[in-house]
């Protein structure tokens, strides 16, 4: 958990005073669970660190931001741009590395092998939510009639995905027609947390492995059912044409290359995709599950947070996906948000991300996350009755599917 530091004494009166107003302009935000520490949002001024090379020209960064939809989308770009350069180009490289015909000397299974390791570690969760609000979002202003600028926009699901297990344009197919439209209901999104044992390690493999290998099928007819025959069309052709890239570049280019770059890409994705949304909504309460502000929660003052374009204010995006980043944590400071937070009783959290909480839960560390639970209005629990109410908002939701 952060927290802020003070100023040594040797430092003079104008730091301490411009320390001072620092502090009293980040907004108040409550108390931890038992009243005894004050907590402000430190994420409103909080340093971006999407990227992993922070440091950019003045004039690159002005560059961008007169070409972006927002100034602060120039970070979105950057991370599509260094994930491009650093990612998707020494993966193409690694076909060119003993290829097929070529007798093998082990070297292109290592050389997959550290590319695989570096690329997932640096980038895998920085391009997954650039990509994520880039699809709600496009990042670079484009009228319908520049056909340049979007092509530019279409760059990250249709080339830079598959290099991070994402088959090429089938993430706004999974995430903004399916899950956001039917908002985790079990008897319409596919990735529906509800009818899970949310505490059960065996339900999350169960869900990863469903997600894994049927949702190419199931996500199609998905789409057949809510959105019509093209759509469906188009889903199923995206994930079809993926996996006919891979078979041709495994069977007549470089099999090592190929399954480093795109199949062992893909189950890690599905993994974090997965353990990601699961988390999100592992705290659905069972009297209204459909109510967006009791099927997922909010993390605050959270390093990952500065990484990942805010995602830790969930509950806001799931209430208006279009809203930008960018305005999360200023917005959700608001005495009007933070009443209407309370009114529908949303489950915010301090120092923690969803990760965090995901593995808490399964570990059983509830009172661990009753710690970080931050009080700002809504009804007043002790560590306990927190404790308690986790554990309801954890319980299966079950209901006639059929009658839906």
């Amino acid at each position: 958990m952060r927290s802020s530091t003070r100023s040594p004494p040797s430092q003079n009166a104008s730091n301490r005073e411009d320390e001072s107003e620092s502090t009293t302009a980040l907004p108040h935000v409550g108390t931890n669970h038992d009243g005894s520490r004050i907590i402000l949002n430190l994420d409103v001024h909080a340093k971006r660190n999407e990227c992993v090379f922070p440091r950019y020209p003045k004039w690159v960064i002005a560059f961008l931001q007169k070409k972006t939809n927002e100034p602060e989308d120039a970070w979105v770009v950057l991370t599509f741009l260094e994930c491009f350069l650093l990612v998707v180009v020494p993966g193409v490289m690694l076909f060119f590395v003993e290829p097929n015909e070529k007798k093998k000397t082990r070297r292109s299974f290592w050389y997959g092998l550290v590319w695989f390791v570096i690329t997932r570690a640096l980038f895998l969760q920085r391009f997954t939510l650039a990509l994520h609000y880039h699809t709600h979002v496009n990042a670079v202003r484009a009228k319908k009639s520049e056909h340049f600028k979007r092509c530019l926009n279409a760059i990250p699901t249709f080339i830079i995905a598959p290099f991070f297990g994402i088959p090429a344009g089938i993430y706004w197919y999974h995430h903004n027609a399916m899950h956001h439209v039917h908002g985790n209901a079990a008897y319409a999104d596919l990735s529906s947390t509800e009818r899970s044992r949310r505490d059960s390690a065996f339900d999350f493999f169960k869900y990863w492995m469903r997600f894994l290998f049927l949702a190419p099928i199931e996500l199609s007819m998905n789409m057949l059912k809510y959105r019509g025959l093209v759509d469906a069309v188009r889903c199923y052709s995206n994930v079809a044409g993926s996996f006919a890239a891979w078979w041709y570049l495994n069977a007549n280019v470089n099999a090592s290359a190929a399954n480093w770059t795109l199949a062992y890409t893909h189950v890690i994705a599905s993994l974090g995709l997965m353990f990601g949304n699961w988390s999100q909504h592992i705290f659905v309460c069972p009297d209204d599950p459909r109510n967006d502000y009791k099927s997922t929660y909010t993390c605050i003052n959270s390093f990952e947070n500065q990484k990942t374009f805010d995602d830790g204010y969930h509950v806001q995006h799931h209430v208006d996906s279009r809203m930008h980043w960018s305005t999360f944590a200023s917005n959700f400071s608001r005495k009007e948000t933070l009443e209407k937070h309370a009114k529908e009783d949303a489950l915010v959290f301090e120092g923690v991300h969803f990760f965090d909480v995901g593995l808490c839960v399964m570990l059983g560390k509830l009172d661990y996350l009753a710690e970080r639970y931050v009080f700002y209005g809504q009804k007043k629990r002790t560590k306990e009755e927190i404790v308690m109410e986790l554990k309801r908002r954890l319980e299966p939701i079950e209901y006639d599917i059929k009658r839906r």
